[in-house]
């Protein structure tokens, strides 16, 4: 019993942590946009101003508690936020369940979530930002170096990638650099060939089941541009946690 009230508890943490993970980081894309601080002003509304309490910035629970509403002002807390913060938090516990307690739970968990907002960003407004891809290469480089052992074997994969992505890019203009920028970096994933060609035979095809289920429902033309950054998210999500 012991034990498993040990394992929920540490269940519960790592869930919680990806939430804040996952606010924090979205805080933070908001603030450059706008110019803001990000690193020493406190949170607050964005109606009121309002600087938020400790409890109004618990993952997930502060939005059930506060009943989507700012406590001060009354003002709506965009839905967003909360479905972000479930999905950043469920990964954090997937990444756990897999890993267990260790320095790959925590690195991985700190790939998946930059690599979640990026597919996000991409989705949302068609860019790949280039600070956000270099967050995302300095820690696979050291999950790379401190939990795989190495990072020259991966090189070949990563350069191999980003050569087969430029030309796609070049060739049918249906790509932008972020993604050959992003596959040199998911290339730095593979630690063998049929890794890298897993990690890119997963990215077309929840390219083309997704796109395909769009289309289906109307939400896409096949004449529409779709973002492949995302597909390439899920990519790399499937194959840390499930590999």
């Amino acid at each position: 019993m012991k034990v498993n009230l040990y394992f929920i508890l540490i269940s519960l943490l790592v869930f919680l942590f990806g939430g804040s993970l996952g606010s924090f980081y979205k805080v933070f894309v908001e603030r450059r946009e706008r110019g803001e601080d990000f690193i020493f002003s406190r949170s607050h509304c964005d109606s009121c101003k309002k600087t938020l309490s400790f409890y109004e910035m618990i993952p997930i629970f502060s939005y059930i508690f506060l009943r989507g509403k700012c406590s001060s002002c009354g003002e709506k807390i965009e839905r967003e936020n909360f479905y972000l913060e479930v999905l950043t938090s469920l990964l954090a516990l997937l990444v756990f369940m897999r890993y267990k307690i260790s320095l790959e739970t925590l690195i991985v968990i700190f790939i998946l979530i930059i690599a979640f907002f990026i597919g996000i960003i991409d989705y949302k407004t068609g860019y790949i930002y280039n600070l956000d891809l270099i967050i995302l290469l300095f820690f696979v480089v050291i999950y790379k170096i401190f939990v795989l052992g190495g990072l020259i074997d991966s090189l070949k994969y990563s350069l191999g990638m980003g050569l087969i992505f430029f030309l796609i890019y070049f060739v049918t203009k249906m790509m932008g650099l972020g993604d050959v920028y992003y596959s040199l970096i998911m290339g730095l994933l593979a630690n063998n060939l049929y890794e890298a060609f897993v990690l890119f035979r997963d990215s077309f095809i929840s390219a083309g089941l997704i796109s395909l289920i769009l289309i289906l429902l109307k939400k896409k033309t096949f004449k529409d541009s779709i973002a492949f950054g995302p597909f390439m998210t899920v990519a790399v999500i499937i194959f840390l946690i499930c590999r």
